[in-house]
């Protein structure tokens, strides 16, 4: 007899997703110097951006990507600072990364891990974040 175990799985803690019109965050980034767009974005974020082939559409991304992630949370973004939540592409793969208030937040609700995708069709781009 062949006995299969079943290995525990980490709990979805949270969902979150957000749509953004990239229309909507290019007249917001080309209103901004690198200085105010440090307030919504890490320097990380700005250099992955500027360096992309599409800056307007990766600046959308992390904007979403930062939305859905505080949707995810329960809270939204009150009481957490823009900044606290990162969002890095690498090989079209989305990673979060949570400072501050935000990692505080995670930690209390037992997050240890997000899973990110995202797409963009016509001139949008959605983000789907889950809270593990």
């Amino acid at each position: 007899m062949i006995v299969l175990e079943r290995k525990p799985t980490i709990g979805v803690k949270g969902i979150g997703i957000d749509i953004t019109p990239i229309s909507r965050i290019a007249r917001l980034i080309d209103r901004c110097d690198r200085e105010t767009l440090k307030l919504l974005f890490t320097s990380g974020e700005i250099d992955c951006c500027q360096s992309a082939s599409n800056p307007h559409q990766f600046y959308a991304l992390f904007f979403a990507t930062k939305e859905a992630v505080g949707k995810a949370l329960g809270t939204g973004l009150a009481d957490i600072g823009w900044n606290e939540i990162e969002a890095n592409i690498i090989c079209d793969r989305l990673s979060v990364n949570l400072h501050g208030e935000a990692s505080i937040q995670a930690k209390r609700r037992g997050v240890s891990r997000w899973l990110a995708t995202w797409c963009h069709w016509d001139n949008h781009v959605l983000v789907h974040v889950l809270a593990q």
